[in-house]
């Protein structure tokens, strides 16, 4: 595990959620200030520095943030899918 990097699972049975409008990635540059997001479309990346469109998106993070799972259940849930779909 790397010490700055989470990974948390919105469970399917949550249902339709913001995150599922595309993939977005947010880079700090410093801890816990958003200066760039990438998004993506069906047929096209979108990088961008501008202030609101940084906050919008961020907003979208805190909000599929909300729906996932806490980090140990998350790792949990991927242990159990790999246990059932790929133990011998």
């Amino acid at each position: 595990m790397q010490p700055n990097i989470s990974l948390h699972v919105v469970p399917a049975g949550i249902g339709a959620h913001t995150g599922l409008l595309g993939a977005f990635a947010l880079a700090d540059i410093e801890e816990g200030i958003p200066r760039v997001v990438y998004m993506e479309n069906p047929d096209q990346g979108l990088t961008s520095g501008t202030p609101s469109v940084i906050s919008k998106i961020a907003g979208m993070f805190e909000r599929v943030r909300s729906e996932a799972l806490p980090r140990g259940a998350t790792h949990d849930l991927i242990r159990k899918a790999v246990s059932e779909r790929w133990a011998p």
